[in-house]
């Protein structure tokens, strides 16, 4: 190993087995919202975009989520909007669906995929609401003289 110094950037040379490097960059291609289910069947459930930014804290944060699921089987399942538990729609005998939905809050929202048959939670995923700017206390008086 040797480092290389040049500009403030430093860059590492290190010589890895090749199974090793391999392993890492499947690793780093592992999905956190895959789930088997009882039929052992692999189901993805994203959001995009997972974040939605806004300029101040406490602010409604606005943007159309597309929410995506997608199973290696048909299967049916419905989708709610965790905190309301509000059903945005049910789909039968499918293995994949992408559907549009409206966000607008000043709060993280997490969305479930459940069984039709007993409701049971089989995937979730969240759209992160983040802020520019932290709200402050500070009174701004405006003067004329």
């Amino acid at each position: 190993m040797y480092f290389n110094v040049g500009k403030g950037i430093a860059i590492a040379h290190v010589k890895v087995p090749l199974f090793l490097l391999y392993s890492f960059l499947l690793a780093g291609q592992v999905n956190a919202n895959e789930v088997k289910t009882a039929n052992n069947a692999e189901v993805t459930f994203t959001a995009l975009p997972e974040q939605c930014v806004t300029l101040r804290q406490g602010r409604d944060c606005f943007a159309t989520v597309e929410l995506q699921w997608h199973s290696s089987t048909k299967q049916s399942f419905c989708l709610y909007q965790e905190g309301k538990n509000k059903q945005l729609g049910c789909w039968q005998n499918n293995n994949q669906v992408l559907i549009n939905v409206e966000f607008q809050s000043n709060k993280t929202i997490k969305y479930q995929l459940r069984t039709v048959s007993d409701n049971k939670v089989i995937a979730e995923t969240q759209v992160e609401v983040s802020w520019q700017h932290k709200n402050t206390a500070r009174k701004r008086r405006w003067r004329l003289f």
